[in-house]
C-alpha cells in the first residue's frame, strides 16, 4: 500500500526527474497567463462597467456593481478564468511527466500545445465546478450580508471599526461560523472533485464523466487525501514565506558589516536582488509542480496503475517555438528591470499632509492635533466638515457622536450649542479646550499662515446645504487659494467647481476597477495599495497630481517617496518630515542605494 509520505516522496522523485521540462513549462505559462488570461478579464470587466453605466472609483460604488448583475457576472466569469488558469498549469505539470526527460523544449512546448488542444473541456470543467461552489457557498454568504445589514448598518464604519462594539464582535462570530461552513462544505466538495483533472487529461472523459469518475475515485479516501493536501499544501505556502524571512536576514547582516563604500555597496544590492528573484521564481516553481504533482500522483494511487497519455497531435516546429518563448521571457525580464530603475521619479518636493491633525497625538480633528502637526512640519492639515442642525460647520469624521462623545445621535440632529456641551471624553487637564470638537472657523484661525488646508468634505442627504456652505466660509475667511477640497463622491467635487472654480479639488479614491484617469479634478489621492509607477504616470499625463493615503510606517513612507508621489497623508507628519530631511543629505549613489533596498525589502 503508498502511504502518504511514499507518495509525497514520488511526486519529489518525479519532480527532480523532470526539473527543466517542468521550468520551461512554467515559465511559459506565467508569460501566457498574464498575456492572456488577465486582459480578457480586464476587457469584460470594462464592457460590463459601460453597459451598467457604472462608475468604480468610491469603496460605495465598487460594492455597488459587485451585487449587481454584470457584477455578479464579471465574478463568475473572472472566478472560472481563476480556475481554469489553475487548471492550465496543473495539466501542463501532469502532461510534463507523461513524457521522457530528453529534448526539455520539446517536450515543454508539446504540452503547451496540448493543453490548448483540450482547452474547451478544461473550460467546461472550471466553469461547472466554479458554479456549483458558488451555488453551495450563496445561503452562507447570504447570512453573512443580511448579518450585516441587521447589525452594523445603524453604526458608523469608522466606529464600528475603532470601537468595537458588542455588535461587531456578534457579526464577528456569525461570519467566522458561516465561513467555517463554507469551508468545510466546499471543502468537501473539492475533495470529492480533486481527480476530475488528471481523469479528464489522461482518461479523455467529459468534464461531466470526469467528475463523477474522480467523486468514485475518492470515495473513502477523502479524509486521508484531505490530511495529505493540506499537510502538503502548508508546507508549500511556507516555503516562499520562509525564504523571504531568512534571506532578508542574511542580506541586512550582509549589508550591516560591508564598508560605506557605494561603488560596492549597489552593486551588492544588485546582486542580492538577483539571487533572491531567482530563489523566489524556484520556490515557486517548486511550488507549484509538487502541488500538481502530488494530485497527479494521488489519481495513479486510486487507479492502482499508471495510465499513459493518449496520442495527441502536435505542430511542427514546436522546437521553436520554445525558443522563441524562451527569448521573449528573457526580453520582458530585461524590460522589467529598465521599468523599474526608470519609474523612480521623486518629484523635487513631496508635501507632507496631516491626516486629520496629528491624529496619535491627539484626537483627531481636534486643535490640539492640528497644533501637533502644525510643530511636526505639516504643509498640509487634512480635516473632515460636516454640518450642525443650525447649518453651522464643524470638524468631525463620523456621521453620529458615539465614538468622540457616546453620544448615539447623528451630527444633523445636533445644534452647535448641544455639540459643544457634550462631554467628549477627549478633553485634556492641560488644555481641555483643545480637544472638543471645534468648528471650521476656529481650526482655520490655528492653522492660518502655518499650513494649508486639505478639507474632505463628509455630504450627506440629511445636510443638503453642506457643500455651499463650506464654500461660503472659505470665501469669509480668504482660504480659496489655500484650501484643497477632498470627497469621495465625484458629484461633491463637481458641485465645489461650479461653486467656486478657483477651488482646488481632489478625489479621494479608495477602491477603483480600471482606468481613473480623466476625472475632472485637479488631484486623485489614492489608497496606498492603488499607487504604481504606471498609475502615477498615466495620471500625470493628466496634468493632476498624486496623492496617497493614509501611510506610516518608515518602510511605505520610503516607497511612496520612491514612487515619485506629489503628497503623502499620514498619521505620523513628523516621521515623514524626518525622513524627507534624511534624504536631503543623501548624495545621489546613496539614494540609489536606497531606493533599490525599498524595492527589495
Amino acid at each position: 500500500m503508498v502511504t502518504n509520505r511514499h507518495l509525497f516522496r514520488h511526486a519529489l522523485a518525479s519532480l527532480r526527474y523532470h526539473r527543466r521540462p517542468l521550468l520551461a513549462f512554467h515559465l511559459y505559462f506565467t508569460i501566457l497567463a498574464f498575456s492572456l488570461l488577465s486582459p480578457v478579464s480586464g476587457w469584460l470587466l470594462s464592457v460590463l462597467v459601460n453597459l451598467a453605466d457604472a462608475s468604480l472609483i468610491s469603496n460605495v460604488d465598487l460594492a455597488r456593481f459587485l451585487i449587481s448583475p454584470a457584477g455578479l457576472l464579471w465574478i463568475l466569469v473572472s472566478g472560472t478564468l481563476a480556475i481554469v488558469a489553475v487548471f492550465l498549469q496543473h495539466a501542463g505539470m501532469m502532461l510534463v511527466v507523461s513524457h521522457g526527460r530528453d529534448n526539455r523544449f520539446h517536450t515543454s512546448a508539446s504540452a503547451l500545445w496540448r493543453v490548448a488542444h483540450r482547452l474547451p473541456r478544461l473550460l467546461r470543467l472550471a466553469g461547472i465546478q466554479v458554479f456549483v461552489q458558488l451555488l453551495v457557498a450563496a445561503p452562507f454568504l447570504l447570512i453573512i450580508i443580511v448579518s450585516f445589514n441587521t447589525l452594523l448598518t445603524g453604526y458608523d464604519l469608522y466606529y464600528v471599526i475603532t470601537e468595537q462594539p458588542p455588535a461587531y464582535w456578534g457579526f464577528l462570530a456569525i461570519m467566522g461560523a458561516m465561513l467555517a461552513i463554507i469551508a468545510v462544505v466546499n471543502g468537501s466538495l473539492y475533495l470529492r472533485w480533486v481527480l476530475a483533472l488528471p481523469i479528464l487529461l489522461l482518461e479523455e472523459l467529459p468534464p461531466r464523466q470526469a467528475l463523477k469518475r474522480s467523486a468514485q475515485l475518492s470515495k473513502g479516501a477523502r479524509l486521508n487525501i484531505a490530511a495529505l493536501l493540506l499537510t502538503a499544501g502548508g508546507g508549500i505556502a511556507l516555503l516562499p514565506l520562509a525564504l523571504a524571512l531568512v534571506f532578508e536576514g542574511l542580506a541586512k547582516a550582509l549589508l550591516a558589516i560591508l564598508p560605506e563604500f557605494y561603488s560596492l555597496l549597489i552593486p551588492v544590492m544588485v546582486a542580492l536582488i538577483v539571487i533572491y528573484a531567482v530563489l523566489a521564481v524556484a520556490a515557486g516553481f517548486i511550488g507549484v509542480s509538487l502541488n500538481s504533482l502530488v494530485i497527479l500522483k494521488l489519481y495513479q494511487r486510486g487507479q492502482g496503475r499508471h495510465i499513459g497519455l493518449p496520442p495527441d497531435p502536435e505542430p511542427r516546429q514546436v522546437g521553436a517555438l520554445a525558443w522563441g518563448i524562451e527569448l521573449f521571457v528573457v526580453i520582458l525580464a530585461l524590460v522589467q528591470v529598465g521599468y523599474v530603475f526608470n519609474s523612480w521619479n521623486t518629484p523635487e518636493s513631496i508635501a507632507i499632509t496631516a491626516h486629520r491633525g496629528s491624529s496619535l497625538k491627539a484626537p483627531d480633528n481636534s486643535l490640539a492635533a492640528i497644533q501637533y502637526a502644525i510643530e511636526d512640519g505639516a504643509d498640509y492639515i487634512e480635516l473632515d466638515v460636516r454640518q450642525t442642525a443650525d447649518g453651522q460647520l464643524v470638524l468631525l469624521h463620523d456621521k453620529d457622536l458615539l465614538r468622540v462623545a457616546g453620544d448615539p445621535r447623528d451630527i444633523w440632529e445636533l445644534t452647535l450649542a448641544e455639540v459643544q456641551a457634550l462631554d467628549t471624553d477627549r478633553t485634556s487637564s492641560a488644555n481641555p479646550g483643545n480637544a472638543r470638537i471645534p468648528t471650521l472657523a476656529e481650526a482655520i484661525a490655528l492653522m492660518r499662515g502655518h499650513a494649508h488646508l486639505y478639507l474632505e468634505v463628509k455630504s450627506s442627504p440629511q445636510s443638503p446645504g453642506l457643500i455651499p456652505r463650506v464654500v461660503e466660509v472659505l470665501r469669509e475667511e480668504k482660504m480659496l487659494e489655500h484650501t484643497l477640497v477632498a470627497a469621495l463622491e465625484p458629484p461633491v467635487l463637481r458641485e465645489v467647481q461650479q461653486l467656486e472654480p478657483r477651488l482646488r479639488t481632489s478625489l479621494l479614491v479608495h477602491s477603483v476597477i480600471g482606468d481613473i484617469e480623466g476625472q475632472p479634478f485637479d488631484v486623485l489621492s489614492l489608497r496606498d495599495a492603488l499607487i504604481s509607477p504606471a498609475r502615477i504616470s498615466a495620471i500625470r499625463q493628466q496634468n493632476q497630481e498624486v496623492h496617497v493615503w493614509t501611510v506610516n510606517d518608515r518602510r511605505s513612507l520610503s516607497r511612496m517617496i520612491d514612487q515619485g508621489v506629489d503628497n503623502i497623508i499620514t498619521d505620523r507628519p513628523e516621521l515623514l518630515a524626518s525622513l524627507l530631511a534624511e534624504r536631503a543629505e543623501l548624495s545621489e549613489p546613496e539614494r540609489l542605494l536606497l531606493r533599490l533596498r525599498n524595492w527589495m525589502w
